[in-house]
């Protein structure tokens, strides 16, 4: 990976930060995400983690969708975690890909079905759900 592509990705992190950040203010949850600067020295590891949430961050030049070693990372450095993905292709709209148990919280976590959302749309998931994956957390 060349050093254009790293500082990209790593704005990209920056902004997905600022903006987990804004929505954890807006919601009175009393943690503060950042940057995990050891993904790059260690393997697994997510590049945000948040409460019940690990964030795997991809901003590419070119494409639509997710690729599956993609979702493979996140899955891997999610642990207990719910696997979150957050991608951008330039001149496209970032998107969210998570387990469709993080939207449905009674769904069993084994199913491996995933669906794709905008980042707000992702914040009111959160919003929705938050006091259920503390429950599922703590279970």
């Amino acid at each position: 990976m060349g050093a254009d592509s790293r500082r990209k990705g790593a704005s990209f992190e920056r902004s997905v930060v600022f903006a987990i950040n804004e929505w954890l203010e807006s919601q009175d949850i009393d943690f503060n995400c950042k940057r995990n600067l050891d993904q790059y020295q260690q393997a697994n590891l997510a590049d945000i983690d948040i409460p019940y949430h690990a964030v795997e961050c991809k901003h590419y030049k070119e494409g639509w969708t997710y690729k599956p070693e993609w979702l493979k990372q996140v899955h891997e450095a999610a642990g207990k975690k719910i696997p979150v993905l957050i991608y951008k292709y330039n001149h496209k709209p970032i998107q969210v890909c998570l387990p469709l148990y993080a939207i449905n919280t009674a769904w069993e976590i084994e199913h491996n079905l995933n669906c794709v959302i905008t980042m707000d749309q992702w914040f009111e998931v959160m919003n929705r759900n938050w006091s259920r994956y503390k429950e599922i957390a703590q279970a």
